[in-house]
C-alpha cells in the first residue's frame, strides 16, 4: 500500500540487479568480436593457443546467455535473497573469467609474439575491452574494480617485462586507466543509485498520495486492474467524508489534511492482507478487497463507526463521518464500468442520510439514472416554464380572513404529470437549480400578490443554497421590490433551521440586510429543530411557524397543549408573531384559538390552490364555528416540508 524508497530494501536489490542484465546484446557482440580476435590471432601465427582462447571465450559467452536465460526466468519483484545472490554470483563468474582471458590473450601475445602483427592486435583488443569496462557494472561497483585488476594487472606485467620503450609506455598508459577506473568506480555507482532514487520517487509520486502516501486514482487504477487479471474476486468500497469543504474551510487546509491522514490511518489499521486502499479525491477514498459481498458489508460497518470517532486534531475535537457505496466488481462488464455503479451506492448513502454504507443493487441504479433523467428534464421545465405557483390562505383567527397565502412550488410534467415537490426541490438543491427557481419563485408570488388587497401578504420559503456566496438573495429581493413597488413588508422569507447549518454568521448577516429591506422573517418548521429555543435568541426573525407534526398532537395530548401554552406565551414575550400550519380538526381549531395566535394554516380551511381559485377567497369572512363543509373541501393533508419551494 505504502512503497519504500530506501537503498536496502528488496526492490531497490531487485533494481539493481537488473541493471547488471540490462545490456545482454553488448556482450553478446563483445564476445563475438574477442573470439573472432583471438580466432584471427591463431591464424596468422598457427599458434594453437590463440585456438583455445578462441574456443573458452565463446564458452565464457554461452555460459553469460544461459546466466540471462536464467534471469529472464526469475520474477524479480518476489524473488528471494538466494535467487538474487545467486544472479550476482553468476554476473560476477563470467566478468571475471572474462577479463582474466582477455588480460591472458594479451599478455601472451606481447611475451610470445612481442614485435609480430599478433602483439599489435592483442594490445587494441585488450586496451580495448579494458576501456568498455568502466561504467557497465555501475550498480554493483566491486565487479567493476576485480574486473579491470584481472585484466590490467597481468596485462601491464608483461608490457613492463619486455622493457621496450614503446611498451613501457602503453603499459604506464594502462595503468594510469586502471587507477582512474578503480576510483571513479564508485563515482559511477552513486551517480547510477541517485539517479534510480530519483526515478524511483518519481514513480512513487506518480501512483501515491503525497498526503496520506495511500495509492492516488492511477496508482488504485493498476492495482485493481492486476487483481482482476488474476482472477480474484473483486469488492469496491467507495468511502467519502462528510461535509468535508465545510471542514476545510472552516477549520482550515492544516486541519483537512491532518483528517485525510487520520482517515487513512484508520482505513490501515482495518483492512487486512490482499485489501488496497487508495485516496482517489479531495475527500473520496477506495477499497479494493477480494471479499465477498457479506464480508466486504462487515468491512463497511465497521469502517462507518471507526471512522466517526471522535478526533483531536490541532488541539480541536473534530467528528466527521463518511458515507459509502459498495458493488462487486462483476456488477459490470469492465473496472470502470464497476467504479460507475460504486459511485451510484455512494449517491445514494448520501442521499439517505449519509454516515452509512449502501450494497449496489441494479434497483438502485435504475433509480440513479431515472434520475440523471429527471435532473435534465428539470433544466428543460425551467426552460419551458413548466412550474407553477399554488397558494395556501393562512387565516387570522381574529377576523377569520386571509391575511397572508403562502406560495408553494408545483411542476406539471408534460409525460409524468404532477411530479412531487419532494422530488424536485431536493434535486433542484442537489444540482444548484434552486437559485433560478427559488428566484423565479420570489418574482411570481410578488407579481401574484400585487393583485390581493394590501392587507394580506404573501409567504415564500427560502433554501439554504439561496444563502450560498454565490447567490447574492438580497440583491434579488431587493431588486424585485424596487421593480414591482409592492411593500416590502408584504413579503415574509421563511427559512428552516437547515439553512443555518453549514455557516450561519453568513446566513444571519443576509437575514440582517433582508429586514433592513423591511421584509419580514419566518422560522419555519419551529418545534422539529434541536436547537430551535436558541435561535429565538439570536436570529433576525418576526414570525415563528409551529410545524404541522407538532399541530397534530394538539387536542389529543395533554404534554402537547401545556407545550403549545409556553410556545404561545414565549411568542408573546418575545413580540413574535405566532402561525400554526397544519391544522385539520375543530378540535385542534379550538384550543388553538385560545392563544390568540396570529395565523392559521391548515386543510381545515382551504386546501393549496391556482392564484385564480384563491383570489375570490381573499377578504371573505370564514365561519370557525362551522368547519364541516371546510373540512370536507379540503383533501388530503398539507405536503410535507419539502412540498415548499426551497
Amino acid at each position: 500500500m505504502i512503497v519504500d524508497v530506501h537503498e536496502n530494501d528488496s526492490a531497490m536489490k531487485s533494481e539493481l540487479v537488473a541493471a547488471l542484465y540490462a545490456t545482454p546484446g553488448t556482450i553478446f557482440i563483445g564476445t563475438v568480436t574477442v573470439a573472432a580476435v583471438m580466432a584471427a590471432s591463431g591464424l596468422l601465427t598457427g599458434d594453437l593457443a590463440f585456438h583455445a582462447m578462441a574456443a573458452i571465450m565463446v564458452a565464457l559467452g554461452v555460459f553469460r546467455y544461459l546466466s540471462h536465460r536464467y534471469y529472464k526466468g526469475i520474477h524479480l519483484a518476489s524473488a528471494n535473497e538466494s535467487q538474487i545472490g545467486t544472479l550476482e554470483n553468476l554476473v560476477m563468474a563470467g566478468a571475471w573469467s572474462t577479463a582474466a582471458l582477455i588480460s591472458g590473450f594479451g599478455s601472451y601475445a606481447i611475451l610470445r609474439y612481442p614485435y609480430e602483427p599478433v602483439a599489435a592486435l592483442a594490445i587494441a583488443q585488450t586496451i580495448g575491452y579494458l576501456a568498455g569496462i568502466s561504467g557497465r557494472n555501475s550498480s554493483r561497483p566491486v565487479i567493476t574494480r576485480v574486473q579491470v585488476l584481472a585484466a590490467a594487472t597481468p596485462f601491464t606485467l608483461a608490457l613492463l617485462w619486455t622493457r621496450d620503450p614503446a611498451y613501457l609506455v602503453i603499459g604506464l598508459s594502462v595503468l594510469l586507466t586502471t587507477v582512474l577506473t578503480f576510483s571513479s568506480a564508485q563515482v559511477i555507482h552513486e551517480i547510477f543509485l541517485a539517479r534510480l532514487r530519483t526515478m524511483r520517487e518519481l514513480e512513487h509520486l506518480a501512483v501515491n498520495d503525497t498526503i496520506t502516501s495511500l495509492y492516488n486514482r492511477r496508482g488504485f487504477m493498476r492495482e485493481i486492474r492486476q487483481m482482476a487479471a488474476s482472477g480474484l474476486p473483486v469488492t469496491l468500497i467507495s468511502i467519502d467524508i462528510d461535509r468535508f469543504k465545510s471542514i476545510n474551510d472552516s477549520l482550515g487546509h492544516d486541519i483537512g489534511d491532518a483528517l485525510l491522514q487520520g482517515f487513512s490511518e484508520t482505513l490501515i489499521t482495518e483492512l487486512g492482507a490482499g485489501d488496497i486502499a487508495a485516496r482517489t479525491g479531495g475527500d473520496e477514498f477506495m477499497v479494493a478487497t477480494p471479499r465477498d459481498a457479506e464480508s466486504a458489508s462487515a468491512l463497511a460497518a465497521r469502517l462507518v463507526m471507526m471512522l466517526a470517532s471522535q478526533r483531536v486534531i490541532g488541539g480541536r475535537h473534530i467528528t466527521a463521518t463518511a458515507s459509502m457505496g459498495i458493488a462487486p466488481a462483476g456488477c459490470a462488464a469492465s473496472i470502470d464500468e464497476a467504479l460507475k455503479c460504486v459511485d451510484i451506492a455512494l449517491y445514494r448513502a448520501k442521499l439517505d442520510g449519509r454516515n452509512r454504507f449502501v450494497m449496489y443493487t441494479d434497483a438502485i441504479r435504475n433509480e440513479h439514472e431515472d434520475g440523471v433523467a429527471l435532473e435534465t428534464e428539470l433544466r428543460d421545465a425551467i426552460r419551458r416554464g413548466e412550474f407553477e405557483l399554488h397558494f395556501q390562505p393562512i387565516y387570522n383567527p381574529r377576523s377569520g380572513t386571509a391575511t397572508m397565502a403562502e406560495a408553494l412550488l408545483r411542476w406539471r410534467h408534460p409525460r409524468r404529470g404532477m411530479v412531487s415537490p419532494e422530488i424536485f426541490i431536493p434535486l433542484a438543491e442537489r444540482t444548484g437549480l434552486i437559485t433560478v427557481l427559488g428566484s423565479w419563485v420570489l418574482g411570481e408570488a410578488i407579481r401574484t400578490a400585487l393583485s390581493w388587497p394590501r392587507s394580506v401578504g404573501v409567504s415564500v420559503n427560502v433554501s439554504a443554497r439561496q444563502f450560498d456566496h454565490g447567490h447574492d438573495i438580497v440583491g434579488v429581493v431587493e431588486a424585485l421590490l424596487r421593480m414591482s413597488g409592492i411593500e416590502p413588508q408584504r413579503l415574509t422569507i421563511e427559512i428552516t433551521e437547515s439553512s443555518l447549518i453549514d455557516d450561519p454568521d453568513h446566513v444571519v448577516s443576509r437575514l440582517v440586510a433582508l429586514r433592513a429591506l423591511g421584509v419580514r422573517i419566518a422560522l419555519d418548521d419551529f418545534g422539529t429543530g434541536y436547537s430551535s429555543l436558541s435561535y429565538l435568541a439570536h436570529l433576525p426573525i418576526d414570525t415563528i411557524k409551529i410545524d404541522q407534526a407538532f399541530t397534530q398532537e394538539i387536542g389529543t395530548s395533554r404534554k402537547a397543549d401545556s407545550l403549545m401554552n409556553a410556545i404561545a406565551q414565549l411568542a408573546h414575550d418575545l413580540k413574535l408573531r405566532l402561525i400554526i400550519e397544519g391544522v385539520e380538526t375543530q378540535e385542534q381549531l379550538t384550543v388553538i384559538e385560545k392563544h390568540a395566535v396570529h395565523g392559521i394554516q391548515g386543510y381545515i380551511f382551504a386546501r393549496p390552490m391556482t392564484a385564480a381559485d384563491l383570489l375570490p377567497m381573499i377578504g371573505n369572512r370564514v365561519p370557525t364555528g362551522r368547519m364541516g363543509s371546510a373540512r370536507s373541501r379540503s383533501g388530503s393533508r398539507k405536503p410535507g416540508r419539502y412540498s415548499q419551494v426551497a
